[in-house]
C-alpha cells in the first residue's frame, strides 16, 4: 500500500513519468529470494543480534537508537548516498526495532524489511540506491527530494513522513499495551 500509493501520488505530481511495465518470472523470482535473504540477514544482524545486545547495556529506546545508527552507516557503500538517505535508513532502523523492543520477535522485522524492499522495487524505484528489477519502469522527472532522486523511495522526504507516522503508531500502541498490562 505504501509503495503503490505513493507511486500513485509522485505520479499525478508528475514527479514520476510511466515508461513500461515488464514482467520477466525469473527476475520476478530472484528478486523475492533476494529481498528474502536481505531481510532475514539484515534483521537477524541489526535486531536479533546487535539491538538486543545493547539492550543488555542500555535503556531499550538508547538501545535502538544506536542500532539504528549503526543500521544507516551499514549502508554507508550503496550508491547515490546523503545526508537525507542517512537519515532515512536511520528512521527505517527505528522503524524495524521498534516492535522488537517490546516483543523480542523478529518475525514482524524482517516481514516489513522484505515486503518494504520487495515492493519499492517492483514499483520501479531504486532500493537503498540499488538499481534492481522492477516490473513498472519510470524515469524521473527531475532528481530532488520529493521523488528521492537516484536513491529511490528511501531518499524522499514522503519517506520520513510515512516512517515517523508508523514509529509513532508502533510506540503508541506497545506503551499502551504495557501500560494496560501494569494496570491488570
Amino acid at each position: 500500500f505504501i509503495m503503490g500509493s505513493t507511486y500513485l501520488l509522485l505520479s499525478q505530481m508528475d514527479e514520476i513519468k510511466y515508461v513500461k511495465t515488464i514482467f520477466k518470472i525469473n527476475e520476478f523470482l530472484l528478486s523475492i529470494g533476494l529481498f528474502v535473504i536481505v531481510a532475514i540477514n539484515e534483521e537477524v544482524l541489526m535486531r536479533g543480534y546487535v539491538l538486543r545486545n545493547l539492550m543488555y547495556s542500555f535503556n531499550k529506546y538508547i538501545a535502538l537508537i544506536l542500532s539504528s545508527i549503526l543500521f544507516s552507516l551499514m549502508h554507508g557503500f550503496n550508491p547515490n548516498m546523503d545526508w537525507f538517505s542517512y537519515l532515512n535508513l536511520f528512521l527505517a532502523g527505528i522503524l524495524l526495532g521498534s516492535t522488537y523492543i517490546f516483543t523480542k520477535n523478529l518475525w514482524f522485522p524482517i516481514a516489513l524489511h522484505f515486503s518494504w524492499n520487495f515492493f519499492q522495487s517492483l514499483f520501479g524505484f531504486n532500493v537503498s540506491g540499488q538499481n534492481i528489477y522492477s516490473v513498472i519502469e519510470f524515469k524521473i522527472a527531475k532528481p530532488n527530494l520529493i521523488n528521492g532522486g537516484s536513491f529511490g523511495f528511501e531518499g524522499s522526504i514522503f519517506c520520513i513522513v510515512i516512517q515517523l507516522i508508523l514509529i509513532i503508531s508502533i510506540l503508541i500502541y506497545y506503551n499502551k499495551a504495557v501500560l494496560h498490562n501494569k494496570e491488570t
